[in-house]
C-alpha cells in the first residue's frame, strides 16, 4: 500500500487508491483435477496473451477453488493471479489448531495463498456460522497475514422489513471488532468488504439495481469513515457480488463505491472473466480521463 505524504504534516497520511479487486468463488463446481487444471491453463492463456498490462495493473485478478485443490492451482496459476481460500477453521475454541479437519491460516500461507473468503452466504445461512465465528476467523486470519475477503448480506424477509441497513452493519461491526484500526496500525487496507444482497444470487435471481448497489456500498464506507476512521474508509476496498457476469458488470463498475466483484458462474470460464477485467480496468481509465 503506497503513501502520499503531505510534506507540511507527516501526521497526515492518505493511502493510494487501491486496485480493482475481482474475485472468483468456485464453490465446489469443479471436481476433477483436469476440471481444474482446464481452467487454470485458460486462465494462464487469458493473462498472458489477452488482458493488456492496464487491465492487468489495474485490476487485481483472485481465484477461490476448493481447499483440496489449492495447492494444485497455486503450482500451476501465472503468478500474478492470486489464490485465496474459501474458508479457515470450522470452529474456535481453545485447540482450534488441533481440531479434525480444520483448515488452519499458517497451512493457508504456507501454500501461498494470499486471500481467504469469510462470511459467504453459503455459510452463515446454510451452515449456521455467526457474527463471533467470522469476526473471529476474520482475526485468525490477519495475524497469520492473509487478506480477508469478508462477504456481508442480507436475506430476503429481512430487506422486506426494512432491516437491510441494520442487518449490514450488525455483520460489519462484528467483523470490525478484530480488524485493526487506524488509532492501532491500521488494518483496512487487508480487507475487501463483497455486498451480497443473498435475495439477488442463485440462478435466475434478479440483480439487485446499480443505484442500489452503490447506495448499500456508499452507507457501508460512511460506517468505516465514521466508526474506524478516514484512513480505513480509503484503504477498504467495497466490492459487489450478487449475479453478476459479463453482461451486466459495466452497470456496476462505474459507481463510486463499488471497487470490484466476487463473482460465482461467470468466475468458471476464462473468457468472461477476462470480459469483466476488461469492465473493470475501462472503468477505471473513464475516471481518470
Amino acid at each position: 500500500m503506497f503513501l502520499i505524504i503531505d510534506a507540511n504534516d507527516n501526521t497526515n497520511t492518505k493511502p493510494s487508491k487501491p486496485k480493482k479487486f475481482l474475485a472468483a468463488n468456485w464453490k465446489n463446481a469443479l471436481q476433477t483435477p483436469a476440471t481444474i487444471d482446464t481452467l487454470v491453463d485458460d486462465l494462464n492463456h487469458l493473462y498472458s496473451t489477452t488482458l493488456t498490462p492496464h487491465q492487468t495493473s489495474t485490476v487485481q485478478l483472485c481465484v477461490n477453488p476448493p481447499h483440496i485443490f489449492l495447492d494444485r492451482v497455486r503450482q500451476r496459476l501465472h503468478p500474478s493471479i492470486a489464490v485465496g481460500a474459501q474458508n479457515l477453521y470450522d470452529s474456535t475454541g481453545p485447540n482450534n489448531s488441533a481440531n479434525t479437519g480444520s483448515v488452519t491460516p499458517t497451512a493457508l500461507v504456507g501454500l501461498g495463498v494470499t486471500y481467504v473468503l469469510l462470511g459467504h452466504s453459503d455459510r452463515r445461512n446454510g451452515l449456521g456460522e455467526d457474527d463471533r465465528l467470522i469476526a473471529d476467523k476474520v482475526r485468525l486470519a490477519l495475524e497469520a497475514g492473509l487478506e480477508v475477503i469478508l462477504t456481508i448480506g442480507e436475506l430476503g424477509w429481512q430487506r422486506r422489513f426494512g432491516l437491510a441497513l441494520r442487518t449490514l452493519r450488525k455483520q460489519l461491526a462484528a467483523a470490525a471488532k478484530s480488524i485493526p484500526g487506524d488509532d492501532e496500525g491500521g488494518g483496512w487496507d487487508k480487507i475487501i468488504v463483497a455486498y451480497e444482497p443473498v435475495w439477488s444470487v442463485g440462478e435466475g435471481a434478479t440483480p439487485c439495481s446499480p443505484s442500489e448497489a452503490q447506495r448499500v456500498n456508499a452507507f457501508l464506507r460512511r460506517w468505516v469513515r465514521k466508526n474506524v476512521g478516514e484512513r480505513a474508509a480509503e484503504s477498504v476496498r467495497l466490492t459487489y457480488t450478487g449475479s453478476v457476469n459479463e453482461g451486466n458488470a459495466e452497470s456496476y463498475a462505474g459507481l463510486e463505491d463499488v471497487d470490484g466483484f466476487v463473482v460465482g458462474r461467470a468466475g468458471l470460464d476464462a473468457r468472461r472473466l477476462g470480459a469483466i477485467v476488461g469492465t473493470l480496468a475501462a472503468s477505471v481509465a473513464g475516471k481518470e480521463q
